[in-house]
Parts: structure tokens; sequence; C-alpha cells
């Protein structure tokens, strides 16, 4: 009995902390509060689980965007082509809350100015 209760537990646990980890935003980033990092890509990591942008900002120093997964990514239209160190972007999410860590996430939209590119997410619309 001592050991079907043990078991059940560290199934749960260890069930729900990649939930937790993963879907647990507001934790980790002010979810109510959005901001617009604006810089040069210095590197672009397209890989699952989310594809990471450096942003080397002008006076900011250097940022990370946390964007969203590949698959999705690739069901919009975007490929590892589309986004380049050397581009310069806007790109709108929510901020960490510990503003040392300089991360973004929850990006809403990024848009690439130099030839009017734009990604918005697909919850997000717009209405003009």
């Amino acid at each position: 009995m001592k050991q079907t209760v043990f078991t059940t537990a560290a199934l749960l646990l260890t069930c729900t902390a990649g939930l937790w980890a993963h879907h647990g935003y507001s934790t980790f980033y002010l979810t109510d509060h959005r901001v617009t990092l604006k810089g040069q890509v210095a590197k672009v990591s397209f890989l699952n689980p989310h594809v990471m942008l450096t942003i080397q900002t002008k006076n900011s120093g250097t940022w990370q965007a946390e964007w969203t997964n590949v698959d999705s990514l690739g069901r919009q239209g975007v490929r590892k082509e589309t986004v380049q160190s050397g581009d310069f972007l806007e790109i709108e999410g929510s901020p960490a809350r510990n503003p040392e860590s300089r991360v973004v996430s929850a990006l809403t939209e990024i848009r690439r100015p130099a030839d009017g590119w734009r990604w918005v997410h697909p919850d997000v619309r717009t209405i003009e």
C-alpha cells in the first residue's frame, strides 16, 4: 500500500512538472505587461522546444526572445531562413519578472521594417 501511494505520487509529480515548467508563464514572465524589443538579430536557434532569437539592442544590450516551436511556425509559413542574423526586428512580448535575465516570451508580434515582413501570433487578431 505504501509503495503504491509513493509510486502514484511520484508519477503525478513527474507528469505535472512538465506542464508547470512549460505553461507556468506567469511565474517567470509579466504576462500582463508588453514590451517592444528593437534590435539586430545576432543569432537564430531554430530548434525545439522553442525557437530562440538573440537580439542586440542599441541601448539595452543583448536579449533573448523565446518564440514558439518549430512545428507551429512551419504551419504559419515561417522557415529556418525567414529570420537571419543581421535582420533588424521589432519584437513584442512579455518581459521576464527578473529584468536582469533580459528575456521576452509569449511573443505576440515580430516585424522586420526593412521589407515589411510581419509575424503575428495566431491568437492575436488585428481589426483594421
